[in-house]
């Protein structure tokens, strides 16, 4: 900003020196309204990169809270201890740490087309085409088989036979 200073008192100035001081007077002027609105702008852009670095620290909170959970599922430390201690590099290498052993954990093993084949068909059997596990009896062992069976009928209390 231009300051306007008068060396001379007015009364003692002439009508071309006033006219001249009036002139000095409107060039500062002029050029402090240019610089004025200058700092305007420049306040303008500085509350929009405020409002941005604010928007981005929250972004910042939110990403350290994210990767910090997704490290404590390896590190088992707490997640604000974590975010706390931590920068943010350090806590994505964890997650990423994390994110392996979970990969490996839930993958499946490999198997042969054979052996899903295989198994395909013995969910899709029946009833009917299963062997048969009770032993087999010739027609002649059915007395025997009978005999066998009274036996062990009459142990049981309370059945006549």
């Amino acid at each position: 900003m231009k300051k306007i200073e008068l060396e001379t008192p007015i009364e003692e100035m002439s009508e071309a020196d006033l006219r001249e001081t009036f002139s000095q007077v409107m060039e500062a002027h002029e050029e402090n309204i240019a610089e004025f609105s200058e700092l305007q702008e420049q306040a303008e852009q500085a509350a929009e990169y405020s409002e941005k670095i604010e928007e981005l620290e929250s972004d910042l909170d939110e990403a350290k809270a994210y990767f910090s959970a997704k490290a404590s599922e390896v590190t088992n430390i707490s997640e604000e201890l974590l975010a706390e201690r931590f920068s943010m590099g350090e806590l994505v290498e964890m997650a990423g740490r994390a994110d392996e052993a979970a990969a490996e954990f839930a993958e499946a093993p490999e198997t042969d087309d054979a052996d899903e084949e295989a198994d395909e068909e013995a969910e899709e059997s029946v009833f009917a085409e299963k062997p048969a596990k009770a032993p087999k009896f010739s027609a002649d062992a059915v007395e025997s088989r009978k005999e066998a069976a009274r036996a062990r009928l009459s142990n049981v209390g309370g059945l006549s036979l």
